[in-house]
């Protein structure tokens, strides 16, 4: 009761579906990939992004979650994740992807776009799913612009809830991601990009990455755009059990807000932890969730909470300064949940690397581009994508 009062207070953002997007630009003309990569980095980083209307990161986390309340809820339970008709008009159908032994069958919705057109892969941040409000209007609008699109859900989220394998923070789900691309690559026969949001995000590079090390960049041609990535996963895990590490919110309402968006990530993640037969205090939620419920489910991790972690991060030596994959990094310099210090780290592990360039946009929030410039995010799509789909 208490929720759906304060979404009577919340600020109603407008959907990026109200907004038309511009013509693609001609793929980008050279046939080597370092190329064409080097000309989206360049006109991507150039594009325009001008914030206008709501801009306040703690009130568009307020009206995000306001606008998804029931979708977000029915994604923590298995019977019901995943299921929410949000693509219901569409002309989008289910669809899965199996990835071989050990892995999980991917699953998710697809647009009906015309043979051999660029297929984008969408992926969803932590707790939510492809049905996931936001996910499903960027789907749409990369629909709308030509391409053919792929929402799926991660492991353990959406219509993979509460079934094995487990989440892993990216280690495994990176190679699930490249395994799905390489399927789509090989079956259709055209570029395959991805598009991550949040923990989506985090889990594109690693993507990314995972293409690279098998010496398969080709597979991921199409790009990678990462927005709002958690890739520093100790410290994200840090800052959510020690919101001190967070930026601090200002006035009651931020502060009301970023409780409220805390005690509900906790009460979800309570639930998997209660799933697992495991208890934790509050202090401790996330760390006890990966050292007591992750860990020990799979096989071959390190014992020791560090170096898991250590190998999950993203933004560290060995992992972005080895990508081959055209991969764009965005990140508001007003995220109130991932700091803009994740993509900061991401780019200094990167070292110079020519594949990987990041731009920091001066609002956003967490996950909000669309709301604060609809036009700029999608000539940020149409552009990244566009320029880097097969000619």
């Amino acid at each position: 009761m208490l929720d759906w009062f304060a979404c009577l207070l919340a600020p109603r953002l407008p959907s990026l579906l109200e907004f038309a997007a511009g013509p693609l630009p001609e793929p980008a003309a050279a046939p080597e990939l370092a190329a064409r990569a080097s000309a989206a980095h360049d006109a991507a980083l150039a594009l325009p992004f001008h914030p206008r209307g709501q801009t306040d990161p703690y009130k568009l986390l307020m009206g995000m979650g306001c606008r998804d309340l029931v979708t977000r809820e029915a994604d923590q339970h298995p019977d019901t994740a995943g299921r929410t008709p949000n693509y219901d008009g569409l002309p989008f159908e289910p669809v899965e992807i199996p990835l071989g032994e050990g892995r999980p069958v991917l699953t998710g919705q697809r647009s009906t776009g015309a043979p051999g057109a660029p297929v984008v892969l969408v992926v969803h941040g932590l707790f939510d799913s492809h049905v996931s409000g936001y996910v499903v209007e960027l789907a749409e609008s990369l629909r709308r612009m030509g391409f053919h699109v792929l929402a799926l859900d991660l492991r353990d989220h959406g219509r993979l809830r509460g079934r094995p394998p487990p989440l892993s923070l990216g280690l495994e789900e990176g190679r699930d991601l490249f395994l799905a691309a390489r399927t789509l690559a090989r079956a259709e026969g055209c570029s395959v990009g991805l598009l991550g949001l949040s923990y989506g995000a985090h889990c594109a590079v690693r993507a990314a990455y995972e293409a690279s090390a098998a010496g398969e960049p080709e597979v991921l041609r199409g790009g990678v755009m990462a927005i709002c990535g958690p890739l520093d996963v100790r410290e994200a895990l840090l800052a959510f059990d020690d919101s001190a590490r967070l930026p601090r919110p200002r006035g009651l309402q931020q502060r009301a807000v970023f409780a409220g968006l805390l005690s509900t990530m906790g009460r979800h993640l309570s639930l998997r932890l209660g799933e697992a037969g495991q208890r934790g205090r509050r202090g401790e939620l996330y760390q006890r969730y990966v050292r007591d419920v992750v860990m020990p489910r799979l096989p071959g991790t390190p014992e020791q909470m560090h170096d898991f972690l250590g190998l999950a991060r993203s933004a560290r030596a060995g992992i972005t300064d080895q990508i081959r994959v055209p991969t764009l990094l965005l990140h508001p310099l007003d995220d109130p949940l991932v700091p803009v210090q994740h993509l900061r780290a991401a780019l200094a592990a990167a070292d110079g690397n020519p594949w990987v360039a990041g731009r920091e946009l001066p609002a956003g929030g967490h996950v909000g581009l669309p709301a604060v410039d609809p036009e700029g995010t999608l000539a940020l799509l149409g552009t990244w994508f566009g320029l880097l789909r097969d000619g």
